[in-house]
């Protein structure tokens, strides 16, 4: 699981206090005053916030990853992150963008008043929607992520592409009705990350997001990668 990007990972208590030393000093440079770092500490230790599995930066354990933490408050309009390598045993459990949404729904509108219409649409289309991003972090924390002007951010899995056009025009329409800016991310088959803009324009090429970097994707690529999923529902 340390090797699927957006999953959020829990650590044991011990590693919290192995791993603050170099979560501080990996905060920006700005941001390394004592205030800050107290407020980094306090949240990181007694509200035990999970980590986000991202791509390293530098050199990680063997089986291992990197996690990067973001933190609900901010210098300016900088929201306060810092990540950190880990060790595969220093994490105790894990929780999916598609958990974290089922978690939401059965929150409801305490969770966010978006979770519902996400909810249709997911049923409407036959897209599965997970969360990620500051909604995510609110809904399994409960701590102040979300302004009123943050962003939505998703991911999508579908087995056809036609189901993705129909999600990409109903998430359209709840932008324009609601003022939120939705920024959705497609994970292939083979867990690549593509934006839905992206992965439906008619570009020849489109950006995608790995855990080890990123990578310009052809056309012809995409379609053999589309088709696993479509292959595997039909051999299921």
């Amino acid at each position: 699981m340390l090797q699927t990007r957006h999953t959020l990972a829990y650590i044991e208590d011990a590693a919290r206090e192995t791993l603050l030393p170099a979560l501080l000093a990996a905060l920006p440079a700005p941001m390394r005053y004592s205030d800050m770092q107290d407020l980094v500490t306090e949240v990181f230790i007694e509200d035990r916030i999970p980590g986000i599995v991202c791509r390293p930066t530098g050199a990680v354990p063997e089986g291992g990853g990197q996690l990067g933490f973001a933190f609900p408050f901010r210098m300016g309009a900088a929201r306060v992150r810092s990540a950190v390598p880990v060790a595969a045993g220093q994490v105790t459990s894990y929780v999916t963008p598609w958990e974290v949404m089922a978690l939401a729904q059965m929150l409801g509108d305490t969770a966010h008043p978006v979770i519902a219409a996400l909810e249709d649409i997911g049923h409407r289309t036959g897209v599965q929607i997970g969360l990620i991003g500051s909604l995510a972090m609110k809904i399994v924390t409960g701590l102040g992520y979300l302004r009123p002007d943050s962003d939505i951010d998703i991911v999508l899995r579908a087995e056809d592409p036609l189901m993705l056009e129909a999600a990409q025009a109903d998430l359209q329409m709840l932008s324009a009705r609601t003022g939120l800016r939705i920024d959705a991310e497609v994970v292939l088959p083979e867990g690549t990350g593509v934006k839905l803009s992206e992965l439906l324009s008619a570009a020849d090429a489109v950006l995608g997001k790995t855990i080890s970097g990123v990578e310009l994707i052809s056309r012809n690529r995409l379609s053999e990668i589309m088709s696993l999923r479509q292959n595997s529902v039909i051999a299921g």
